[in-house]
């Protein structure tokens, strides 16, 4: 399937392009570019012919079928690697460990349209639409120590903001360590769990979920003040694929970059999207109790350092971060 004609027809949407220009630079024939055509419509692209015009694309889908997202992510390690779409599943983390333990490569996607068991940090469930949101799982095969395994999940709420920030999204922040935000508002998660033995991290998984276009007040009552989609803040719908595509490719600049041993690239990244450096911030532990003072920066390994009233610097590998009202901003 040649793509190509997708973003020739979409760069002059919704004029008209001739066959010879669709010919170019191939130089394939006027019945060729008429088969590719027809594969398009197939796939649900709605493409208007006219024997004197020639084509215009009038509408494309928003599924998140392989067929329509892989052929976009030409030279990435997704391209090749399984792509499993499914209407409903218990969990994609799930699904992403059982082909990993099968020896599926790095790079391979689960995407669900219901997670009946999603989750997010802290054991919670994850709300998300069918066909409003994006819930997708990754598989990485990183080949880091254990020890800087805690920058895989900031590496991808990074790509995440990146993505995000090229697609014209404006306020896009991160709250540490990997939740993705939108004027303060969650947007999306970032579920990162692995598994490592004596030989190292034998696979990791990614499980993402994002509101793209769930309206504002469909959320449930418990998050509509702290959560939102795409669409909610940004008063008009995405389309789904595009938004995906944007953040995979994103994903696979960081990837080299981490596994090259890039890391002070992949701190550096997440600093420039941090909403939560430079403010007065209470930590939830994971054992109950909490701590509250000025979140200073991350060290090279992701944690949080924050600085309590006492002046004592503490270095904190997890936990909920929640903002706290304060005076002045430090940095």
């Amino acid at each position: 399937m040649n793509f190509r004609l997708v973003e020739v027809l979409r760069s002059t949407s919704p004029d008209w392009v001739s066959s010879e220009v669709l010919r170019q630079p191939s130089g394939v024939s006027r019945a060729a570019v008429s088969k590719q055509i027809k594969a398009l419509q197939s796939l649900g692209y709605e493409i208007e012919s006219s024997p004197r015009k020639g084509y215009r694309l009038l509408r494309e889908p928003d599924a998140l079928n392989g067929e329509l997202i892989l052929p976009f992510l030409e030279g990435t390690r997704f391209e090749k690697a399984p792509y499993v779409y499914k209407e409903v599943t218990d969990s994609t983390n799930n699904d992403i460990r059982k082909l990993a333990v099968e020896g599926a490569p790095e790079g391979c996607i689960v995407f669900a349209e219901v997670q009946e068991q999603g989750r997010g940090r802290r054991g919670r469930s994850w709300f998300g639409r069918a066909g409003d949101s994006l819930q997708f799982s990754l598989l990485l095969r990183p080949p880091l120590r254990p020890q800087d395994a805690t920058l895989i999940p900031l590496m991808a709420a990074t790509s995440i903001f990146r993505a995000l920030s090229k697609c014209g999204v404006e306020d896009v922040s991160i709250k540490w360590p990997n939740d993705v935000l939108i004027r303060g508002r969650k947007l999306c998660g970032v579920l990162c769990e692995m598994s490592v033995d004596m030989e190292g991290i034998q696979y990791a998984m990614l499980g993402i979920g994002m509101n793209v276009n769930t309206p504002g007040q469909q959320f449930p009552l418990e998050i509509m003040e702290t959560a939102c989609s795409l669409a909610s803040e940004t008063g008009h719908r995405w389309r789904r694929s595009d938004v995906l595509i944007a953040i995979l490719k994103e994903m696979e600049s960081e990837l080299q970059l981490a596994w090259r041993g890039d890391m002070a690239s992949i701190l550096s990244g997440w600093r420039e999207g941090a909403h939560t450096l430079g403010k007065r911030v209470q930590m939830l532990m994971p054992q109950g109790e909490t701590l509250e003072g000025i979140a200073e920066d991350i060290n090279e390994q992701g944690a949080l350092l924050l600085r309590d009233d006492s002046g004592t610097l503490h270095t904190l590998h997890s936990g909920e971060v929640s903002l706290r009202p304060i005076s002045t901003d430090v940095g």
